[in-house]
């Protein structure tokens, strides 16, 4: 996958947030998380499928809905474990880049799945489950405000930690690439959970029955 966070439009700023975040500062982690959902659902990016070509090849394959998830969701462990092992090579100095990179990757996937099992990503309501997915929520039974915030505020708080292993020399260039493709299992799990296995009430009636996904099946 030939990815470069550098042609992203506006990495920079994302690399100051994530810097802000490292730092325990909340406001910069939702503003990391919006940029990145953002960045992710509606902006063409270098060397990656749109949101909705994604799900498109995906929802075009012989098997059931949930199995072709789980191939989409196996797909980028792998492409955001090998980002995570190079990235991790420069240790604390490009981990800024290997974490805005992940996010950004992960918050696709999600995506991607949300828009394969029947929702629009226009909804304030799948924004909302998409980037609780995305902060390690690993079952999204509930979608408000509130539970945002406290999702932020375990995320920011947890972020610090992530920096230890990638110090290692060697060693954290293989724990960086197993990290990130364990972590982004969690976060397509989540997504596969939330939107196609057991959808929440919230978002129950934001479902668009002519997505493209049904539409596919009904051919």
């Amino acid at each position: 996958m030939d990815f470069d966070l550098s042609k992203v439009p506006g990495h920079e700023a994302a690399l100051k947030l994530i810097g802000g975040a490292m730092k325990g500062d909340c406001t910069s982690m939702s503003g990391l998380m919006d940029w990145a959902y953002n960045t992710a659902s509606n902006i063409e990016l270098p060397g990656l499928a749109s949101v909705s070509e994604l799900a498109e090849e995906y929802a075009g394959a012989d098997d059931s809905l949930e199995k072709r998830v789980d191939k989409l969701i196996n797909t980028y462990c792998l492409k955001v474990g090998v980002i995570g092992a190079a990235t991790s090579a420069g240790s604390l100095v490009t981990l800024p880049i290997n974490l805005v990179s992940t996010t950004l990757l992960q918050l696709r996937m999600a995506s991607a799945i949300a828009v394969m099992g029947g929702w629009k990503l226009e909804d304030e309501r799948v924004r909302k489950a998409l980037i609780l997915c995305a902060l390690g929520s690993e079952t999204v039974s509930h979608i408000s405000e509130m539970v945002i915030q406290k999702a932020l505020a375990v995320a920011t708080a947890k972020l610090a930690g992530k920096s230890y292993g990638k110090m290692l020399p060697g060693v954290g260039i293989l724990l960086g690439g197993a990290m990130d493709s364990a972590v982004t299992k969690c976060i397509g799990q989540a997504a596969k959970k939330c939107f196609i296995t057991n959808v929440p009430e919230e978002l129950q009636s934001s479902r668009d029955v002519a997505c493209a996904a049904i539409v596919v099946e009904e051919r």
